[in-house]
């Protein structure tokens, strides 16, 4: 998508903090709410947004935004952006807590347990911290751009 090519890091912040916004935003606060260095960098941001056929200007001079795009590597819950990596790490967390309430009984009762058993709780232990890992990692490298 020609969308996903066009959002640098600068970019990605604006779009992101309008979004969450959900009112209509000015230039001052943007750079406020975005941690941009200066009001010229939100405009100039905001411009290319406008042109991206993102973000529209209303008549008392504030941008909001007209349509959300997916960004690749999250979805949208709302108008919080979730890592991808999150929701699988979350799915293997609870697949690992079923996985535990099954075998806290077999261990409290002294009964055997399949070395089956054992293999696929250590294999949802390392998924969900794989997971967990990665998303953590994508985050703060898409942040730290």
């Amino acid at each position: 998508m020609v969308i996903q090519e066009e959002l640098n890091h600068t970019l990605f912040h604006t779009y992101v903090y309008l979004v969450k916004a959900n009112k209509p935003v000015g230039p001052r606060d943007l750079m406020r709410g975005a941690n941009l260095s200066s009001p010229s960098v939100a405009y100039r941001n905001l411009q290319r947004l406008i042109d991206m056929d993102l973000v529209a200007k209303d008549d008392y001079g504030n941008y909001i935004v007209k349509r959300k795009v997916a960004l690749s590597g999250y979805f949208w819950v709302g108008r919080m952006l979730v890592p991808r990596f999150a929701v699988f790490a979350i799915v293997f967390f609870g697949v690992l807590v079923a996985e535990i309430t099954v075998l806290i009984p077999h261990l409290f009762l002294a009964s055997p347990v399949e070395e089956s058993f054992w293999l696929l709780t250590a294999v949802t232990v390392a998924s969900a911290a794989i997971f967990a890992f990665e998303g953590w990692r994508f985050r703060k490298n898409r942040s730290a751009k």
